[in-house]
């Protein structure tokens, strides 16, 4: 279907579009329509030279987190410290510098009991304005959002039905949600306000007695569903919503859906919360991340077991190319975008660096003879070290006496002056325990 995607030009101030979303965006500030200055573009030009050169400077730190199980999510919260979600469903802080890491309570609402499942925290996300701090809750099911910079709970969303597995800030107070529900929800934080510290029971914040009113109960002010009167309404074809990417110039949201036979990506307008194109994937195994490249404004990849799949907004309804991955056995866990640099985390514990220009590997030194005998570059990757693994029963029976399991990169992410890189994992093995985090600087 084609079908051209709207822009924020067809709302101007004082009109209303008759959407939630227009509705509570009414005092947003619109994109600037003035062309670039000349010193503008010359900062963007200089900008993509330093991001190509920077990740052959980069240098390893490994950082201990303890005894944790796989990192699944992270997100800088200053140009020192960097917020982590576990398997084991612990959300941390931890500073780059000395290593030391600092417990974040999590949120379970008055009455609930643990859930049992050890999905883990899937996603973090800290506003673009760094004043609110988005979570899974203790409950994989929930959404727990704290205060920025003293971690102060504020509210546990309640909507989803199954596990959270990615979020996406719209603006500095609205939140978008995707879970394994096949649903979307949108969420307002604009409201919240920080209080005195709530009450704690076992490491977690409650919001019931007589301060109930310090962790409020969030819903869902839009949820939303590719579902809603499809013939794929059917279980069997159920599109669990495994990744977000959002382009704030056209406010379009893309979200990547899995099913036992693949994965689409549908795009939907968020003045309408209307689905406006779908794409099926050309590769069906193990699709888990999509990202948006912002500069170039309409460009996204998606991660899969063996590729990285490219879609054009420009071009509805089709892909328009794709990049084999250089560790296909193991998996693409990973993808940013920054100045035309797209990095892949891999779960061979390897971040390698893909030129969106030269539409090359950046290279590494020598690599392997080709079949013309001539000496073919090796690309350049960044390869995880140390981390920690549980030599328990699993452990001994199926791989003791192997080469150590690798570490696949779960999570990696930019430090806000983009001067840093953290990579965070574990082992790719299933029933194996264990991670990995560390900063490249």
């Amino acid at each position: 279907m084609s079908c051209e995607l709207p822009s924020l030009q067809h709302h101007p101030h004082g009109e209303s579009s008759g959407s939630t979303f227009d509705y509570l965006e009414r005092r947003s500030c619109l994109p600037d329509p003035r062309p670039p200055r000349r010193w503008e573009s010359s900062s963007r030009g200089l900008g993509a030279a330093v991001s190509r050169r920077l990740p052959y400077l980069l240098r390893e730190r490994p950082l201990d987190i303890g005894k944790t199980d796989k990192v699944f999510a992270s997100d800088w919260i200053t140009e020192e410290d960097v917020v982590v979600g576990t398997k084991c469903n612990k959300l941390f802080v931890v500073n780059t510098e000395n290593g030391s890491t600092v417990d974040i309570p999590r949120l379970q609402p008055e009455g609930s009991s643990n859930s049992t499942s050890s999905c883990g925290i899937h996603t973090i996300s800290v506003s673009s304005e760094r004043q609110y701090l988005a979570a899974g809750g203790a409950d994989p099911t929930h959404l727990a959002v704290y205060g920025l910079p003293e971690m102060q709970p504020l509210a546990i969303g309640e909507g989803h039905t199954d596990w959270l597995f990615d979020m996406q800030w719209i603006t500095d107070t609205l939140l978008i949600t995707g879970a394994r529900d096949s649903k979307m929800a949108l969420w307002s934080v604009g409201s919240l306000e920080s209080a005195p510290p709530p009450r704690e029971r076992g490491g977690e914040v409650t919001r019931s007695g007589p301060m109930a009113e310090d962790v409020q109960k969030l819903e869902p002010i839009v949820k939303f569903s590719n579902l809603a009167g499809s013939s794929r309404s059917s279980p069997s074809h159920c599109e669990r919503v495994r990744s977000l990417a959002y382009n704030r110039q056209k406010y379009t949201l893309a979200s990547l859906q899995t099913n036992a036979c693949g994965a689409i990506v549908h795009f939907w307008d968020l003045f309408s919360f209307i689905q406006t194109v779908e794409v099926e994937m050309p590769f069906c195994a193990e699709n888990v991340c999509i990202e948006f490249d912002e500069e170039s404004g309409h460009m996204y990849g998606v991660g899969s077991r063996s590729h990285v799949t490219f879609l054009d907004d420009r071009v509805p309804a089709s892909t328009v190319g794709s990049l084999k991955s250089l560790d296909p056995d193991c998996g693409i866990r990973s993808l940013k975008f920054h100045h035309n640099l797209l990095s892949i985390g891999t779960g061979a514990g390897h971040v390698y660096f893909y030129d969106m220009r030269t539409r090359h590997y950046l290279s590494g030194g020598s690599g392997t003879s080709g079949s013309s005998g001539q000496q073919k570059p090796a690309a350049l990757s960044l390869t995880a070290t140390g981390g920690w693994l549980r030599r328990d029963e699993t452990y001994r029976s199926f791989f003791s006496g192997m080469p150590e399991p690798l570490n696949a990169i779960y999570t990696h992410c930019y430090s806000p002056a983009r001067t840093k890189l953290f990579t965070a994992g574990g082992p790719l093995p299933l029933g194996l325990h264990g991670n990995y985090a560390g900063v490249w600087v």
